[in-house]
């Protein structure tokens, strides 16, 4: 049996897989609002519909390989945990992809990246009490960077974008903190909770029906992001990510928005900037040492 930690060379490159595509989803969204006529409404609720059904599929296949009845999915449905999960998903889909209308993507996977950490941690710290010395030294290094980078100037990010994309990443910070919590396997999880976001999906929809737009090329976009970048990307991660410890998986996530810059600057001949590498370098040391901090806390309780 693969012991947790172990780096087999089929997990990591899996692992790497999992960050490429997390990535490719704020290249994709990107992409289609800044280089096609589809509207972010129209956007999100493509990318969670095809994101639900690509789950649903992959969740019936692995619980009949491990048999795995098949009624067990559908009896979390009603679970307020998930209702709640949902509209977490929700709002992370829907305010990330208004936010890029204004941002680049590695601007934005930076902003988003930092957040999620950031409520993670935040959660960390209200469930053990407290946290060490070295994860708040981590933590103020990042907050420090995070300001830097939005803090008025030149090459500042959009205002709007910024706030949108915040929200974004302490909607998907709480939505991780969740599913953490879930008794379900991750896999089923994320099934039941994609199919649970369509009931906020239809009437956001229908709303903005005065100022959907489509494209047949947004269309797409939006489909590879929530069936290929979204579904299939979360199945990789939760397979592999119990094969490494919780330091180490945070440092592989710490490559997105790193990888999200690069693909904006190849694809899109978007701007890196000095500001935004400097912040890049803050933010991320200062996650990584909170990372540390975490593990070793956890090792001297242990």
């Amino acid at each position: 049996m693969q012991q947790k930690g172990s780096f087999s060379l089929k997990y990591i490159l899996m692992a790497v897989l999992a960050m490429t595509l997390f990535a490719a989803n704020s290249v994709l969204c990107r992409l289609a609002l800044a280089g096609t006529d589809i509207d972010p409404a129209s956007f999100t609720s493509i990318r969670l519909a095809s994101g639900a059904v690509v789950l649903f599929v992959l969740a019936s296949v692995m619980g009949k390989k491990n048999d795995v009845p098949e009624e067990s999915c559908k009896l979390a449905n009603h679970s307020m945990e998930h209702w709640l999960a949902a509209a977490m998903l929700f709002l992370y889909a829907s305010t990330f992809s208004f936010a890029y209308l204004y941002l680049d993507a590695g601007m934005g996977a930076l902003i988003l990246f930092a957040f999620v950490q950031l409520t993670m941690f935040a959660y960390a710290h209200y469930r053990e009490g407290g946290a060490s010395g070295l994860e708040y030294i981590g933590a103020l290094t990042a907050i420090c960077g995070l300001g830097y980078l939005v803090s008025p100037g030149v090459n500042a990010p959009h205002m709007w974008g910024s706030i949108l994309m915040s929200i974004s990443g302490v909607a998907w910070g709480v939505y991780s903190v969740l599913g953490k919590e879930m008794k379900v396997p991750q896999l089923k999880a994320n099934c039941i909770n994609f199919r649970l976001s369509l009931f906020f999906v239809v009437p956001f929809f229908l709303l903005n029906i005065p100022m959907n737009t489509l494209s047949k090329d947004g269309v797409w976009l939006a489909v590879a992001s929530g069936a290929i970048a979204s579904a299939i990307g979360y199945a990789i991660w939760y397979g592999v990510v119990k094969h490494f410890k919780a330091t180490q998986a945070g440092v592989m996530q710490l490559t997105v928005p790193i990888l999200a810059s690069l693909a904006g600057f190849a694809f899109m001949s978007e701007e890196i900037t000095m500001r935004m590498m400097i912040s890049a370098v803050v933010i991320l040391l200062g996650i990584t040492v909170t990372f540390v901090g975490r593990e070793q806390k956890q090792s001297s309780v242990a």
